[in-house]
């Protein structure tokens, strides 16, 4: 079968079932980012019959062979670049003419090893030009998922039909492939067999109005899943039962990043939303229209056995679930703008189990009983290891437990708490270390109680009413650091059991508190230092006409993403995104200027290659401006640079980087290796850093950390030259070579720090601090602070300060 030739076809269902006759488009000619051989393996042999036959005259069938070589070659293969082997490749295919497509029929490549497409995105330009390059603006994402399957390395393989939610009319068409079937080893090639596109007898309906003048809507290729859309077709209107929808919108999004989108509505759930544990490594998204407007409702009178907890959600874990037994390896999964709802008569209730490891996040979300019962509100406790993570923005209501943690790594840091109406207590810390600012409580019993962990809570407001007079505000029992404390309509406001002995704290107003005696190697300092605090500035919300996507700037020729991505940031949109599904790939360094106000990832990854004889590219922050830049939602495997006095703000993302400018810079939810120059203030939310030697350099700089988890040997933080540190909460969790140097480092610098240390190795920091005055070195050594639980194997630093 020539493909010059009008061919009718079977309009068959991937299972083979036939309904139709239909027809393959004729004169297709295909071409793409790399090929291995030119010829042999030719992105024309994708639209030629070299290795294909028709299984009988007339029937439309056709097989591919497994013989890549038949015919002078008869599939398609990527080349290994000098970047590495092309597994992300593009494939486009132009049409001759604009044409109405109802489906394609695909033979995935038929050959040994697997080099199969497996997720694809498919672009399509109606754009009748000739020209090798189109407008970007002309490129439109199919809002749909497709996912090629194996080839069974068989002579008789027929291949499958995709069809087309609504046909499409289009010129040129591109497959991205944004994974494939290999399985294991090192990455290697993607290949394919053979693409036919069907003509379809429908004429295709006009695009959906999108209403382009709109602030903080995402546009239609982000690659979210709506649930309101077929196939899950949730109603969202409090009165249909939506579980099943969200549950398969959920079953088919886990591990792969994709967001669930839920969008304004009332969801009716009879039973536990889950995501299953061990499937995958993390990677989970759940984000409604708002909090106010989107609202996950659980049946009344359903969750009722108080022996037996039950959560509305619950976001899984790595492990086993049976025997529960795992790892830290649930990985960046994230909850935003919604509410949870436990309905009536629900006291064996759960609102929410979240879980997250490395990064996560937890955003702007409402938690309440509609009666007041249930056993807890946000369960972070229901499996051992979780976070690091931030909570950022949540309100609980009712509940005996507003929010609860438990074992004793990772840690997790909660910023804006809102409790009330708990029966039992507020907050309830059963082990972690913990890192909290901005905890507002109206309860009649104890807002915060701490059995184990190192805590540290500040600008807390903490009102009692009713059996409040009776009881603490705070309690806690290992080591807490605590400062700008208002507790009022309590017996006292900090009662303290730590073994060390300082007294309770009555009153209502608490200036500065600190369990244990505060430890320091120079005389001066007794006091943290009370680094000035400033808000994370939110992103901007910006029309969808200000959107850039950087697949559409992306070229068939280019074997990177590296000009693309160059070319999206400066085509004057405002907001530059990966679409889902992409690993995007760049050789080279890309500048952001001042005219962009934010790069989302939207949850895809950002890769660098270094090249033979070439530095390694850099993302770098050029220009100045009054706007701040965000960057978030992005795994970045490329270092971030920047000079510039442009405020900048990290969130939700994988990423190195050296800040030599004199701006503002806010980390929320990052995970990396950084350094900040001299006129750099940072102001970090849950950082979490985990690369042996020197993890975070202040090189004269201001540094205020909500929030600090490390993993591995070397320094923690080294602050030099007049530079000022203060950590406020979190964990060491000393997993190899505590030798290696000591936790601290300040060089003719300032330090504050309220941090735990947990090591199961054996090998736990010998030096905590090294502190240099004007040449003189002096070390605060394990043993000079106390040691914390045998079986944690760590020290505890309820304060130490340096500095004047």
């Amino acid at each position: 079968m020539r493909n010059s030739i009008l061919v009718v076809a079977l309009w068959c269902s991937i299972d083979g079932a036939a309904s139709a006759a239909e027809r393959f488009i004729e004169g297709v000619t295909a071409r793409a980012s790399s090929e291995q051989v030119k010829g042999l393996m030719s992105a024309m042999n994708l639209v030629n019959d070299h290795g294909f036959k028709e299984t009988a005259s007339e029937s439309g069938v056709f097989q591919l062979t497994t013989n890549g070589y038949a015919d002078g070659g008869s599939m398609w293969n990527g080349a290994y670049l000098p970047s590495g082997p092309d597994e992300h490749p593009v494939v486009e295919f132009d049409l001759g003419r604009i044409q109405t497509v109802g489906a394609f029929r695909v033979w995935n490549h038929n050959g040994s090893p697997h080099r199969g497409f497996a997720d694809v995105t498919v672009q399509y330009s109606v754009s009748d030009e000739g020209n090798t390059e189109l407008d970007p603006k002309s490129w439109r994402t199919v809002r749909q998922s497709f996912r090629f399957a194996k080839a069974p390395k068989a002579d008789n393989y027929t291949g499958e039909l995709h069809r087309f939610k609504s046909p499409i009319t289009a010129r040129w068409i591109r497959f991205f492939c944004n994974g494939t079937h290999r399985t294991g080893g090192q990455p290697d090639v993607a290949g394919l067999g053979k693409v036919r596109f069907i003509a379809s007898e429908t004429t295709a309906l006009p695009a959906t109005p999108v209403d382009h003048s709109a602030f903080g809507s995402y546009p239609d290729d982000c690659g979210w899943l709506n649930v309101r859309e077929a196939p899950y077709s949730a109603h969202g209107d409090g009165k249909h039962d939506d579980t099943d929808s969200i549950q398969r919108a959920i079953d088919e999004c886990q591990a792969t990043g994709r967001v669930i989108y839920l969008p304004a509505g009332t969801y009716l759930i009879s039973k536990t939303l889950k995501f299953q544990p061990g499937r995958g490594h993390g990677r989970n998204n759940v984000r409604g229209e708002s909090r106010e407007r989107t609202t996950l409702r659980l049946k009344d009178a359903i969750f009722n056995d108080i022996s037996k907890p039950q959560p509305v959600l619950t976001l899984g874990f790595c492990g086993n679930e049976e025997r529960q037994r795992g790892s830290a390896d649930w990985f960046n999964n994230n909850i935003a703008e919604l509410t949870v709802d436990t309905g009536l008569g629900n006291a064996g209730a759960i609102g929410l189990q979240f879980y997250s490891n490395n990064t996560g996040s937890l955003r702007d979300v409402t938690i309440r009983s509609g009666d007041g019962a249930g056993v807890i509100g946000l369960d972070l406790a229901y499996f051992d290891m979780n976070g690091p993570l931030l909570v950022k923005r949540l309100q609980v209501e009712g509940f005996e437990i507003g929010i609860k943690t438990g074992g004793t790594v990772n840690s997790q840091t909660l910023e804006h708490i809102t409790l009330a109406g708990q029966k039992q207590v507020g907050f309830l810390n059963e082990g972690q270390c913990l890192a909290i600012r901005g905890l507002k409580s109206r309860n009649a019993v104890t807002a915060f109680q701490s059995k184990l962990g190192i805590v540290a809570l500040v600008d807390a407001e903490l009102i009692g009413n009713g059996a409040a007079s009776d009881s603490s505000a705070i309690v806690s029992r290992e080591a807490l650091f605590a400062r700008n404390i208002r507790a009022t309509g309590y017996k006292l406001a900090i009662e303290n059991t730590d073994d060390e002995g300082r007294p309770s704290v009555a009153g209502s107003d608490v200036a500065e508190f600190v369990s244990a005696p505060v430890l320091s190697l120079f005389p001066g300092r007794t006091s943290s230092l009370n680094l000035p605090v400033e808000e994370t500035p939110e992103p901007a919300l910006d029309r969808l006409t200000e959107w850039a996507n950087i697949r559409s700037h992306r070229r068939v020729t280019e074997s990177d993403d590296t000009a693309a991505l160059q070319r999206a940031l400066d085509s004057g949109a405002t907001t530059v995104y990966l679409p889902k599904g992409s690993d995007s790939h760049v050789t080279d360094t890309v500048t952001i200027g001042p005219k962009v106000r934010r790069l989302t990832g939207l949850f895809g990854k950002l890769r660098g290659h270094t090249l033979k004889d070439r530095d390694a590219p850099v993302l770098r922050i050029a220009g100045d401006s009054a706007e701040p830049l965000v960057i978030e939602d992005c795994s970045l495997a490329l270092k971030i640079e920047s000079r510039s006095r442009r405020t900048i703000v990290v969130r939700n993302c994988e990423a190195n980087g050296v800040l030599l400018g004199e701006g503002k810079v806010f980390f929320e939810n990052v995970v990396g290796k950084w350094e900040i120059g001299p006129r750099q203030q940072l102001w970090a939310r849950h950082f979490n850093t985990e690369e042996e030697g020197v993890h975070f350099l202040n090189a004269g700089g201001q540094a205020w950390f909500l929030g600090l988890k490390t993993e591995r040997g070397g320094p923690l933080i080294v602050t030099r030259t007049g530079g000022r540190t203060e950590v406020l909460g979190g964990l060491s969790y000393t997993t190899t070579n505590g030798k290696l140097g000591p936790m601290f480092v300040t060089e003719d610098a300032a330090l504050s720090v309220t941090l735990g240390e947990v090591c199961y190795s054996g090998d736990p920091f010998h030096t905590l601090v090294r502190e240099t005055r004007q040449g003189e070195a002096k070390d605060l050594k394990r043993g000079d602070a106390s040691l914390r639980a045998s079986f944690l194997q760590g020290s505890r630093l309820p304060l130490f300060v340096s500095g004047q």
